[in-house]
């Protein structure tokens, strides 16, 4: 049917307003009209209404972990063993294990289910966060500083998940029972904020564009949630519906027959009922720096060790500027060692440390740098009993054979470490992509390490080269 021109129904599809009343509520039979056209972001709030809501986002995030918490419980006898024993002495010695950088996940659990686990996290950070909650793919600086605000909450709660006070660190020791690598700590925020601009993009293009050609209710619903899991899933938290959306009506209810209507007048006229508005142009101008004042950058890396042997792993760094030309830099990154020489042998290296870049050119499109580093090396070789760790899973059998507890890795393993202070020193450059990210093509830098051989690894002098994503903060 055509809208009468004089209802106001036609005048809010032809001129959708700039700010959106309140979040569609499904459980309602109330129409949301306010909702017809699609804005990037509220206007007109209160100050107080721009302050992030910690209470209902730690409240959210805590439930998060309390389900995955009872999901390891129920699933695996494991976890549910380590319960035994003395807690505060089993958590601090599985977090003086973590090393490396794999975890002994196979590719599903480190690059799927923790890519989803961080973007349920920035979508809890985002739906509690005023200032941003209602951003868009395309909003521009806006966008992008909501995403920065996300990886910073991912990141935190997801080291909480790891080796925090209610992680799988203190309930199940994971690291006493599996490989102790930090793959997931730099992995889970990093790839679930590229997982939320995939599903912000798949709600703009994919999703609304859907809802611009119908009305069909489990078709919208299903496409909702299933093509923004994590933004379901954090709705779900919330105690909303997973299909829920800040920026458009709902479907249910009175609002599915106003859908009806747009659709019927959208075949009819052309004049799409849901559609992206950019930002307002305002006339307030800003200068931001062209060299960043904060970097993280996130890299793979490869290692050669210059008495024999080589490393394959990544890490992740910070950098502060101090000046136009000098940064104060950190880094912890992690590599297992390569071709070891049995199938039971295993290695890995763990850096820590610190120091400071010199970078001439660093408000340029291409930006060299030189940098010296000093913190610590960790290497550990680990030699295991296949046989024996067959043997006593079979006698422990999830809890109902005749080894009264879950094994340990050092009841199958012998392990050799030694940690010692190592300096690097080394150089690259960068190349500037915009301002937000630049491109880290190169760097190559050689570390001497003062500590003695472990078994037949010799860490004592090597060369590593390394590339990487860099996030610029401050220059937008």
């Amino acid at each position: 049917m055509l809208v009468d021109s004089g209802s106001p129904l036609f005048h809010l599809a032809l001129n959708p307003p700039l700010a959106l009343d309140r979040p569609s509520d499904d459980s309602s039979q109330q129409p949301s009209n306010a909702f017809i056209g699609v804005t990037p972001k509220p206007s007109g709030e209160s100050p107080a209404d721009t302050k992030f809501h910690w209470g209902p986002a730690i409240r959210e995030s805590l439930l998060f972990t309390g389900i995955m918490q009872a999901f390891n419980l129920g699933t695996e006898a494991g976890t549910r063993d380590a319960l035994n024993g003395h807690w505060f002495e089993n958590y601090t010695d599985s977090l003086s294990e973590l090393r490396g950088w794999s975890d002994s996940d196979k590719f599903m659990a480190p690059y799927v289910g923790h890519t989803i686990q961080g973007d349920i996290h920035g979508f809890t950070e985002r739906q509690n966060d005023p200032k941003y909650r209602k951003v868009q793919f395309g909003d521009g600086r806006e966008y992008y500083i909501s995403l920065l605000r996300s990886l910073a909450y991912s990141a935190v709660w997801h080291t909480q998940w790891k080796i925090g006070p209610v992680s799988e660190a203190s309930i199940g020791n994971v690291m006493l029972h599996a490989s102790p690598g930090f793959i997931t700590l730099t992995d889970t925020p990093t790839l679930g904020i590229i997982a939320m601009l995939g599903e912000d993009a798949a709600d703009r293009y994919l999703i609304m564009g859907l809802e611009n050609r119908t009305a069909n209710r489990p078709l919208i619903l299903l496409a909702r949630s299933f093509l923004n899991p994590g933004r379901g899933f954090a709705n779900i938290l919330a105690f909303r519906m997973p299909w829920h959306r800040e920026t458009r009506m709902g479907v249910m209810g009175e609002n599915y027959r106003i859908r009806q209507e747009l659709i019927a007048d959208y075949k009819l006229t052309g004049e799409k009922p849901f559609q992206y508005w950019p930002p307002p142009k305002t006339n307030e101008t800003h200068t931001y720096p062209k060299a960043a004042p904060i970097e993280l950058s996130a890299f793979p890396e490869y290692e050669s060790f210059l008495g024999g042997g080589s490393c394959i792993g990544g890490g992740g760094s910070g950098a502060a500027r101090v000046n136009s030309q000098l940064q104060v830099i950190t880094e912890v990154s992690g590599c297992l060692i390569m071709h070891m020489p049995a199938s039971n042998q295993s290695g890995d290296e763990l850096y820590y440390g610190g120091g400071l870049r010199w970078t001439p050119r660093a408000s340029h499109f291409f930006s060299p740098f030189l940098q010296v580093k000093f913190g610590g090396k960790k290497v550990t070789h680990e030699t295991d009993d296949l046989a024996l760790r067959k043997k006593l899973l079979d006698e422990w059998n999830d809890g109902d054979g005749t080894l009264p507890h879950y094994p340990k890795r050092s009841d199958w393993s012998v392990e050799v470490a030694n940690n010692g202070p190592a300096l690097g020193v080394g150089g690259g450059f960068d190349v500037v992509l915009a301002r937000p990210f630049a491109w880290r093509v190169l760097d190559l830098e050689y570390t001497h390490a003062w500590m003695g051989d472990v078994l037949m690894i010799q860490p004592q002098n090597a060369l590593r080269v390394s590339t990487g994503a860099v996030l610029r903060i401050g220059t937008w």
